[in-house]
């Protein structure tokens, strides 16, 4: 299933670069809002927080054509810092827990209906459904402050969806866009107890500028 929708996207990307009238985007955001979904592995205490160390930001192209007037329909790609969760200090067990950095790189269909008003500054709305490639840099970390030591434990960050919608404003081919969005992801960590895996999605807020280039 993941095969045929990559194709499709890989498909519909080609097909719009190779026809006329084609409008590339090229776009810088920042999350102004964050959050991740806490794990609390086999009903035991949380290992992480909700809010994230850091502002994620992302950097995305996008392709689309015009197939009926006011809507456009396209592909994109975006490489999303997602940074990591704030470190979870545990006072009664006096231990710090530290999960490790989240990356994503979606590749996705876009569809963006242009609302149809007399202005120069031209209203939109826009969606996204595509897949996400996660990555995570390093392991989660334990640290017994009493026994003053660090321990590691393998951990892995699968792939799943991604989705966005929200809303924006075009004028003289600069765009900016407020967009609610999701990267499904499950972590998996391998302990001498078996294996664990659990759901892991990021959610935010994110506000995006860029500029329009008309082909």
């Amino acid at each position: 299933m993941i095969k045929k929708i990559l194709l499709g996207m890989t498909t519909l990307s080609c097909v719009v670069l190779a026809s006329q009238d084609t409008n590339l985007y090229l776009k810088t955001g920042a999350d102004i809002w964050q959050k991740f979904d806490v794990i609390t592995p086999r009903d035991s205490e949380t290992i992480n927080r909700k809010k994230a160390d850091r502002m994620g930001y992302e950097l995305t192209i996008e392709t689309t054509r015009e197939i009926y007037p006011n809507l456009e329909l396209g592909a994109g790609i975006s490489y999303q810092d997602h940074g990591s969760t704030k470190s979870l200090n545990d006072k009664d067990f006096d231990i710090k827990l530290d999960m490790p950095k989240f990356t994503s790189i979606p590749i996705y269909l876009t569809t963006k209906y242009n609302i149809p008003i007399n202005s120069n500054i031209k209203p939109y709305l826009k969606a996204d459904l595509g897949y996400s490639f996660n990555h995570n840099s390093g392991d989660l970390k334990f640290t017994d402050y009493e026994l003053g030591e660090t321990i590691k434990v393998s951990s892995d960050i699968k792939n799943g969806l991604y989705f966005g919608i929200g809303a924006g404003v075009e004028y003289n081919n600069f765009v900016a866009d407020l967009m609610y969005k999701i990267n499904k992801a499950k972590f998996e960590t391998s302990t001498p107890y078996g294996k664990t895996k659990d759901d892991f999605d990021y959610s935010r807020v994110t506000l995006s500028v860029g500029y329009k280039f008309n082909f």
